[in-house]
């Protein structure tokens, strides 16, 4: 299983308010991951990541992982 999780105003991509729990496929990519979700259609940008890393789109995912999609913050 992987888990998708979106953070702040991303939450409202989900459908299930902001945690998507999805079946592991080996060779599944974080692109993949977000497939599940509806934030194609984001006009927010965002970073993803695994644990502590950042991660691409291209990037294969393990059994067990946790997507954390979280919006990019600019401060002034």
């Amino acid at each position: 299983m992987v888990t998708v999780k979106l953070l702040a105003v991303l939450k409202e991509y989900a459908r299930n308010g902001g945690c998507i729990e999805i079946p592991f496929t080996q060779g599944m990519t974080v692109a993949d991951g977000l497939a599940a979700t509806d934030i194609a259609g984001a006009s927010i940008k965002y970073s993803v990541m695994v644990g502590n890393k950042r991660k691409k789109p291209e990037d294969i995912l393990e059994d067990g992982d946790t997507l954390i999609v979280m919006p990019l913050l600019a401060g002034g």
